[in-house]
């Protein structure tokens, strides 16, 4: 059984919803039966339609119907943000899911959020029960209240709390679980720092070495690309920082390099910065045009946590990846995987932006060095080895 806020499709707009739709695939494949219990929601109902071969159950939302029940919702969300506020209780005590808690060997939740809602679960079942962490929570706070200049401001106090509780939920909810999944060493550190050691921890990285078809260079130097979902804040306020900071430094070298920020739901401030050299897509079907039209692959992510999965479905496609420490961690930790530059500044990005312009050919080569290791490393073949043996050594099938 997997309990997830969405129902994953081929038309999700964002990295983890197509991650979850591979591990849920990866699972039909190593012959488990799957049962996917999300919320009620349309964009859920549709997607469930389009899913094959994968039972799907939708429990009522809970969505408040008073100016007072939705400004406690909001509140609620920022002052607890590890704890859903969208799941209804009383659904959570329904027959037909109780009747698939009974029956399941394995309970997985989709991201750390979801996870929360398990408390209320367990008086159901004696399943073994999986978090798939698609990032540490806490991670992402830290580095918040860290942006955050004056500690001492209704804001500094409301991003010290937010981390404090984040701490402490998930070091409930990591070690509730029979054993937490990450994607990297790097997180899986973070979780043994947030339990004090106390939780289960397997690393399996996610299958992003997907087949692609044959790259050629681009007729002309190329585009700089930044793929993201940009209602995500992360994704905004890096994208708005490489408008304003980075492409002007660029363009001082290479004034005719366009900059691409491909990704759903490009918020007013991209938008209205939109020029010559600078393309806002919106929602794309098929990212594959803009990779391989794309002369360097940025990622200048200040925040936010997890492996970034748009740094390597770059690596693995062989583009020139320029990125902050922030859009590579978790990747690089055993140093056989190297990004093409990493700066923090935006005068360092620019710079490196420059040089792969300078001379693209090179930069590809650089590119073409570490694709390898990078398609090795995370191969859907590896995954699906690696998650069949988690779940059945989990579950006491062998």
């Amino acid at each position: 059984m997997s309990v997830s806020p969405v129902v994953p499709s081929e038309e999700v707009a964002h990295a983890g919803g197509q991650y979850y739709l591979r591990h849920l695939r990866a699972l039909r494949r190593g012959g488990a039966e799957v049962t996917v219990v999300a919320l009620d929601t349309a964009e859920n109902r549709e997607a469930r339609s389009r899913l094959d071969g994968i039972a799907v159950v939708l429990l009522p939302a809970r969505s408040p119907t008073t100016r007072a029940g939705r400004i406690r919702a909001r509140w609620a969300r920022r002052l607890h943000p590890a704890r859903p506020v969208d799941w209804h209780p009383r659904s959570l005590s329904a027959p037909s899911l109780v009747r698939l808690l009974r029956e399941a060997d394995v309970v997985e939740f989709q991201w750390t959020e979801t996870a929360w809602i398990g408390r209320g679960l367990r008086r159901w079942t004696d399943a073994r029960t999986v978090v798939v962490a698609h990032d540490v929570l806490t991670q992402s706070y830290e580095r918040h209240r860290a942006l955050v200049r004056r500690r001492a401001s209704p804001r500094g106090v409301l991003a010290a709390w937010r981390v404090r509780s984040v701490g402490r939920d998930e070091a409930r909810i990591y070690r509730a679980a029979s054993v937490v999944l990450v994607f990297s060493s790097k997180d899986a550190r973070l979780v043994d720092r947030v339990t004090a050691g106390a939780a289960a921890v397997e690393v399996v990285r996610p299958p992003l070495a997907v087949t692609v078809r044959e790259r050629t260079a681009p007729s002309t130097a190329g585009d700089v690309l930044f793929v993201g979902a940009f209602d995500r804040s992360v994704n905004a306020e890096a994208a708005v920082w490489a408008m304003t900071e980075i492409a002007p430094l660029v363009h001082r070298r290479h004034p005719d390099a366009r900059f691409v920020f491909a990704g759903a739901h490009p918020p007013p401030s991209m938008l209205e910065r939109e020029a010559q050299t600078i393309h806002v897509t919106g929602r794309v079907r098929d990212l594959e045009p803009f990779y391989e039209s794309a002369a360097v692959v940025l990622v200048p992510l200040r925040s936010g946590a997890g492996v970034k999965f748009k740094t390597v479905e770059a690596m693995v496609r062989g583009i020139p990846v320029v990125s902050t420490s922030v859009g590579v961690e978790g990747i690089v930790d055993d140093h056989r995987i190297r990004a093409f530059a990493v700066a923090d500044d935006a005068a360092g990005l620019a710079h490196a932006v420059c040089r792969a312009l300078d001379d693209p050919a090179a930069a590809r080569q650089r590119a073409r060095a570490v694709q390898g290791e990078a398609a090795a490393e995370f191969s859907p073949e590896r995954f699906e080895r690696h998650l069949a043996a988690l779940y059945r050594t989990r579950s006491g099938e062998d």
